[in-house]
């Protein structure tokens, strides 16, 4: 069971180091930051690919039938080759795309706060606050009547810094 906690964990730490490299070039440069970001994806999901390898490996020790971990990192790097070629013909549809996202994961941080407090006896406002912050960003990105993408990116990276915070801050809580 320990081995399954320490993996979740390098999943979590690989997420929260995507998050912030990301949000960071997102507000710092956003006019030249989508080659970065693309390299930041494809080394997110190759780092996804690795970890999902060493998953397999560690379920086959096991004799396991598992093979999901193995899927998972094909599929991983397979998306880390093609998302070159994918985003520049996906690139006028990148407002939308990341509205829709970002108000799907709205979504579901809120919902996960909700149910995260069944059991824990904490009110989780933080996230409760975050996840509005997310469906009114996502909205926005959606409906957008403007071509103001370079405020977008950075209000979306002030959005992932603050999502990787959240990150940080449930590693310490949910031990």
């Amino acid at each position: 069971m320990k081995q399954y906690s320490r993996q979740f964990h390098w999943y979590r730490w690989l997420r929260i180091l995507f998050l912030v490299l990301t949000g960071s070039v997102m507000i710092l440069n956003p006019d030249k930051s989508l080659d970065v970001i693309l390299y930041l994806i494809a080394a997110y999901l190759v780092g996804l690919a690795l970890i999902a390898l060493h998953d397999g490996w560690l379920l086959a020790k096991t004799h396991s039938d598992n093979t999901g971990p193995y899927a998972t990192a094909v599929i991983s790097i397979i998306m880390a080759i093609l998302i070159f070629p994918i985003a520049h013909i996906l690139l006028p549809l990148l407002p939308v795309i990341l509205g829709i996202v970002l108000l799907i994961n709205g979504v579901n941080q809120f919902f996960n706060a909700r149910v995260n407090r069944k059991y824990i006896n904490v009110t989780p406002w933080l996230d409760y606050l975050y996840s509005i912050l997310l469906i009114l960003l996502g909205i926005a990105l959606v409906f957008n009547p403007f071509d103001m993408l370079r405020i977008f990116f950075r209000l979306l990276g002030v959005g992932l810094i603050a999502l990787a915070f959240m990150e940080f801050i449930n590693t310490r809580l949910y031990k």
